[in-house]
């Protein structure tokens, strides 16, 4: 395909909390061309830009920036609109691309008085994912994608070489208070990625009902820590007391109650993957072990001391 665009103009660009970056991305991949930040695009003469824009989300005076940029470059540039507010700073918009496409038919009929030549389009949903919909083992994993400790993910991949069934890893992030979900909170190190061999799917921001279902369901969870595993974390006890088998790292602090082979899996001592008969196990080790580690428990040794 002869490239129409020298690039698409997006304002957001994470995919992951814009449905317009969402579409932005797509359209720049299936017109083979890159997606530009408003921030970052420069008008060219000699090239047309696509800019695929919702003007509610884009504060007016950024707006009229990238209008000069335009207008200094005696840029052409072609305008697809996800919305319409009616602004003033729309309207020039409008008024100065070469093509005006619209989302609708419906933001046609608003624009049809300026833009007698606007053309309707449509927005196409996501595609069908290519990740395969069945896997031998699903591991599960939570926290900040980009923050997983690789460390433990390169000892793993050495021992993953050596079995022949399929694997997944299922991310499930979680959000701080006075953070935000930045593109590279969906990013995976390329030595996880290619541990799995592009077989990670990120879950998002997980329900607890959900997050439970998911522990039931998963074969083990993965969760490494600095120097190994201790009583207060709180994703690894939590997995135990569901049955869920938890590959992570021990070393001296690490409860005695947590012992490789029988109620964890330390990856430090795995030669190969555990054997399905292998999780089981472990799966009801795990549940027994954690067993006397519940609120109520706490609840007690509190009121005993307060005692």
């Amino acid at each position: 395909m002869t490239a129409v665009y020298a690039s698409v103009v997006s304002f957001h660009t994470n995919p992951y909390t814009c449905g317009v970056a969402r579409f932005n991305q797509a359209l720049a991949k299936s017109l083979q061309v890159p997606i530009e930040s408003v921030l970052q695009f420069e008008a060219n003469q000699e090239t047309v830009a696509l800019l695929s824009l919702k003007f509610d989300e884009i504060p007016e005076a950024m707006s009229e920036r990238l209008l000069e940029n335009l207008d200094q470059q005696l840029a052409a540039f072609d305008l697809f609109l996800h919305g319409i507010n009616q602004s003033a700073i729309e309207s020039k918009y409008i008024a100065k691309a070469r093509r005006v496409i619209v989302a609708s038919r419906e933001y046609a009929d608003l624009i049809q008085e300026q833009r007698s030549d606007v053309i309707a389009l449509f927005a196409p949903g996501a595609g069908v994912s290519g990740l395969r919909s069945t896997f031998d083992i699903t591991l599960l994993t939570f926290g900040m994608a980009h923050k997983i400790r690789s460390d433990g993910y390169r000892k793993l991949g050495a021992i993953l070489k050596t079995d022949t069934r399929t694997f997944q890893l299922e991310i499930s992030t979680a959000l701080h208070d006075g953070t935000s979900f930045s593109e590279d909170f969906f990013s995976v190190g390329s030595e996880i990625g290619e541990v799995f061999e592009g077989n990670v799917s990120f879950l998002g921001f997980l329900a607890d009902d959900e997050v439970s279902r998911r522990l039931t369901n998963a074969d083990a969870l993965v969760a490494f820590f600095p120097s190994g595993v201790r009583e207060n974390n709180t994703t690894v006890l939590s997995a135990m007391a569901h049955g869920c088998a938890v590959i992570t790292n021990l070393d001296e602090y690490s409860p005695p109650w947590m012992k490789h082979g029988e109620s964890v899996f330390d990856v430090n001592q795995l030669a190969s993957f555990p054997s399905n008969a292998e999780l089981l196990a472990v799966k009801t080790g795990a549940k027994k072990a954690v067993a006397p580690y519940t609120f109520e428990q706490l609840s007690k040794l509190l009121s005993d001391q307060e005692a």
